[in-house]
């Protein structure tokens, strides 16, 4: 999601969930950075490991200080983990501003992608979305367009 946002290859991607395992700082255009953290939910690391990511990432989205926004990345192809919702409810009960993000959306049906909106409404109450595809470029100029108001505010 990065690279599709940023338009270029600047963050190492894998195939495999949990790859990231620090907090990745990208400076763009001398305006704003964006932070890529750990994933918190599926990963093909330990339970231990996994812990010690939700600690950094708490730790980190608790004490930022020019913290503007969070997006939340959900697999579109799936309904959100009980990590997703944990997080979010997490995230509003820190009063920090966030949206979500369902990605790979060339990869979903409409039904899954409908079923997933229905859940987080259901589990969450009513949350800022994007679909988007970093693949396809599908929403990505509508997030690209919400990040760059953001940072000009």
């Amino acid at each position: 999601m990065i690279n599709a946002v940023l338009n270029r290859k600047i963050a190492y991607v894998s195939k495999n969930p949990g790859k990231t395992v620090l907090i990745n700082f990208y400076r763009v255009n001398d305006m704003f950075f964006i932070v890529d953290l750990p994933g918190y939910g599926y990963a093909k690391r330990s339970k231990g490991l996994r812990q010690r990511w939700k600690c950094i990432i708490e730790d980190y989205l608790k004490n930022a200080n020019l913290l503007y926004h969070v997006f939340v990345l959900i697999d579109s192809r799936h309904l959100p983990m009980d990590s997703d919702i944990m997080f979010i409810d997490w995230l509003k009960f820190y009063s920090k501003d966030f949206s979500v993000v369902f990605t790979k959306t060339d990869k979903a049906t409409q039904k899954s992608i409908s079923d997933a909106l229905k859940y987080l409404r259901e589990k969450c109450g009513d949350v800022k979305y994007f679909l988007t595809s970093a693949h396809k470029k599908r929403g990505i100029d509508k997030l690209c367009d919400f990040i760059v108001n953001r940072a000009t505010l």
